[in-house]
C-alpha cells in the first residue's frame, strides 16, 4: 500500500501558457519536417548496436523537460526511419496522410474519448456510424449492413473470418475449407491460424495468366473438396493484391459463392478507394455482393496509421459474434436504438478512430480524395511509360490500380542471362535504390521471378518524382 499523501490539487502539471508554448514547439517541428521532407533522403538506417548506444538509457526518475526530449527525438529517433509519407517512398503500400487527417488524429489524442460505448461518447459513436455509412455508399453496400473501424486490415480480416465462422457448428469446424487467392495478403493466413484452422484447411486458388482468381477455379476446388467429404466454407478474394494491385474477378466469384453456399469475403484493403472513380467502380464490380469487406483508409485514402475497417452485410452477425455483457458493464448496456462498438469487434477500449477520417472528409470534401485516386493512377501510367522507354525493363504483370510490377533485364540478355542472375540483379538494384536515400522501392515474386514494384498512393508525389526514380534506376543498373 502506498504510504504517501495525495497532492491536494492533483499531480503537478504545466500551466495553460506552458502547454501552449510546448504545443507550438511540436507544431513548429512538424511543419518544418513537412516542408523539408521532399528535399530530404527517404530514410536512413542504423544498426541495433548504434540505436542501443544512443537510446538505451536507464529509466529516468526525474524528467528532462520538453526541450531536451524533443531534441533527442529530432536527432536520434526521427532520422533513423524510412518515411512512408515521402513522395519518393513507393514501396509496399504506404501511408501518406493529408494534413487534415494528422490534425484530426491530434484532436483524437487530445480529447481522448472512449469510443467503445454509446453512454460515454454518443457523439464519437455517431461520427463512426456516419463514416461507415459513407463507406457503404461508396461501395454500393446495403444501408442495413454494419461495420466497425479497426486498427488495420489484419484486424479487419480476422474479424470477418470470426464472424463467418460463427455459422459453423463445432463439429464442422475441423473439416471446413477456407479458399484464398494464391496472391493473398499474409494476414489472411495469420487470421486462419488464429481461429484454429489447420494448414490443410486453407486452400489457395490459383490465379489465371492475368493474375486474377476467377470463379471457375473456385468452383472446381469446391466441387473437388465436397466429393472428398470436406466442407467448403468461405472464400477470401482480393481487390488490390499487395504484390500486383490486381483485382480478382469478383462477380464470377460471387456467383460461385452463392451457388456453393460459401461465405464471400473480399480483402479490399488497398483497392477499395478505386470505387471513387468510374473505371475503378467497374473494376470492383461484384464487391457489393460480398458478405464482408476489409478496407484500409490508411493505405490509399490519405489517413494516418492506424485506420482499418470491416463491413458485414448482415450486421447482426457482428453483434452475435462479439457482444458480451459482464456485470461490470451493466451501466453501459445500449438501448435498442444505440450502438456500442465494443459489442461489434475485438476491442473493448477503443480510441476515436473515426475522427480523423470524418474530419479530413468534411474539411476537404470527397472530391479531393477522388482527385487523389486519379492523380496516383496517372502517376502509375507515367511510370510504366518511362520504364518502357528505357528499354531495359520488362513488365511482369499488367499495370493495376496505382501499381506497376517490372524487372530490370539487361539489353540483349535474353537467353544469355539465367533467371537466378536476373533475380540477383534486381534484388541488388532494389537495395541500391534504398541505399541511395533518394527513393524506396520494394520487391516481390511473380511466377517465381523477382519483381520490383511502384506503388503510388501519395498526394505529394509528382511526375518529376517518378522521372527521377526511373533515372535513378537507369543510373544504378549501370553500376551493378
Amino acid at each position: 500500500m502506498l504510504d504517501h499523501a495525495p497532492f491536494a490539487d492533483g499531480l503537478p502539471h504545466p500551466s495553460p501558457d506552458e502547454i501552449h508554448k510546448h504545443a507550438a514547439q511540436i507544431v513548429n517541428w512538424l511543419l518544418a519536417d513537412f516542408t523539408a521532407l521532399p528535399q530530404r533522403p527517404v530514410g536512413t538506417m542504423a544498426s541495433p548496436a548504434q540505436m542501443q548506444a544512443w537510446l538505451g538509457q536507464p529509466l529516468p526518475e526525474e524528467g528532462q523537460g520538453l526541450d531536451a526530449v524533443l531534441k533527442t527525438f529530432g536527432e536520434l529517433v526521427a532520422p533513423f526511419a524510412f518515411r512512408p509519407n515521402h513522395p519518393r517512398f513507393i514501396a509496399f503500400i504506404p501511408s501518406a496522410p493529408s494534413y487534415y487527417s494528422i490534425l484530426g488524429d491530434w484532436l483524437c489524442a487530445g480529447i481522448n474519448l472512449f469510443a467503445g460505448v454509446w453512454l460515454e461518447a454518443a457523439g464519437a459513436t455517431q461520427v463512426e456510424l456516419v463514416v461507415l455509412d459513407w463507406f457503404k455508399e461508396l461501395l454500393g453496400y446495403p444501408p442495413g449492413a454494419s461495420g466497425i473501424l479497426t486498427g488495420g486490415g489484419s484486424e479487419a480480416n480476422l474479424t470477418a473470418l470470426l464472424v463467418a465462422r460463427e455459422s459453423l457448428s463445432f463439429a464442422d469446424r475441423g473439416r471446413a475449407i477456407l479458399y484464398v487467392n494464391q496472391h493473398r495478403h499474409w494476414s489472411v493466413d495469420r487470421a486462419a491460424r488464429t481461429i484454429g484452422l489447420h494448414p490443410d484447411q486453407v486452400r489457395p486458388i490459383p490465379a489465371g495468366t492475368d493474375f486474377r482468381v476467377h470463379g471457375s477455379a473456385l468452383a472446381e476446388a469446391s466441387t473437388r473438396d465436397t466429393d472428398a467429404g470436406k466442407l467448403p466454407w468461405a472464400m477470401v478474394a482480393t481487390a488490390g493484391a499487395t504484390s500486383t494491385g490486381i483485382v480478382d474477378d469478383l462477380a464470377s466469384i460471387a456467383d460461385v459463392c452463392r451457388q456453393h453456399g460459401l461465405w464471400f469475403h473480399v480483402d479490399a484493403a488497398y483497392g477499395w478507394s478505386a470505387s471513387l472513380v468510374p473505371a475503378g467502380k467497374a473494376l470492383l464490380h461484384g464487391l457489393e455482393r460480398a458478405d464482408s469487406i476489409t478496407l484500409d483508409p490508411h493505405k490509399w485514402f490519405a489517413q494516418t496509421f492506424e485506420a482499418g475497417c470491416v463491413l458485414v452485410r448482415d450486421g447482426q452477425r457482428l453483434r452475435d459474434t462479439f457482444a458480451h455483457s459482464p456485470e461490470y458493464m451493466q451501466d453501459v448496456r445500449p438501448a435498442d436504438d444505440e450502438v456500442n462498438f465494443a459489442d461489434l469487434g475485438l476491442a473493448l477500449s477503443r480510441r476515436f478512430r473515426a475522427l480523423k477520417i470524418w474530419f479530413s472528409i468534411k474539411v476537404l470534401g470527397i472530391g479531393w480524395f477522388r482527385a487523389l485516386i486519379q492523380h496516383t493512377c496517372a502517376l502509375a501510367e507515367h511510370g510504366e511509360r518511362l520504364l518502357q522507354q528505357a528499354e531495359c525493363f520488362e513488365r511482369l504483370s499488367p499495370r493495376a490500380l496505382s501499381m506497376v510490377c517490372f524487372r530490370y533485364r539487361p539489353k540483349g540478355s535474353r537467353g544469355d542471362t539465367t533467371e537466378e542472375e536476373l533475380d540477383r540483379l534486381n534484388l541488388a538494384l532494389c537495395a541500391a535504390v534504398r541505399d541511395s536515400g533518394k527513393a524506396f522501392l520494394s520487391s516481390t515474386r511473380l511466377n517465381e521471378h523477382v519483381a520490383l514494384r511502384f506503388c503510388f498512393v501519395n498526394w505529394r508525389t509528382t511526375p518529376r518524382d517518378v522521372e527521377e526514380i526511373v533515372e535513378l534506376l537507369v543510373s544504378l543498373k549501370e553500376k551493378l
